[in-house]
């Protein structure tokens, strides 16, 4: 995500590197170029071939909701593994668990949250993190 949002915030959209974004974000190359290979395939990013090339979005940051990046990582959003898409048979209690229901309201909250907000919204806020 943080990825990302630097590349919002180098306005206008130049292509990027990867060593610049990696150098900026404190993060291996290796590590981001799998992150950008995902977000690639799913049509957040595009690349620039070339001298000069790098990576850019591919929608304007009004458009890329915070829920977009995480799906196309494959990262979940759910606050346990219940409750998760892909763990919804991994508890033997999850018919009668008296906690579960609070799990799944919490985990609506979340992809509301991810839904309704963008890059371009993170980016507006940045200063937020900096002081």
């Amino acid at each position: 995500m943080r990825a990302m949002v630097y590349l919002v915030n180098q306005l206008p959209r130049r292509p990027l590197s990867l060593k610049e974004i990696a150098s900026a974000e404190a993060v291996t190359e290796k590590y981001l170029e799998q992150i950008f290979m995902k977000l690639t395939k799913a049509g957040l990013l595009k690349t620039v071939k070339g001298p000069g090339g790098g990576y850019q979005l591919s929608k304007k940051p009004e458009k890329i909701k915070l829920k977009d990046v995480m799906h196309a990582v494959g990262e979940s959003y759910a606050p346990v593994f219940c409750v998760a898409d892909k763990g919804k048979n991994s508890c033997p209690r999850r018919k009668n668990c008296p906690i579960r229901p609070y799990w799944q309201k919490l985990k609506a909250v979340i992809e509301k949250f991810l839904d309704t907000h963008t890059l371009a919204g993170i980016s507006k806020r940045r200063t937020i993190c900096e002081k």
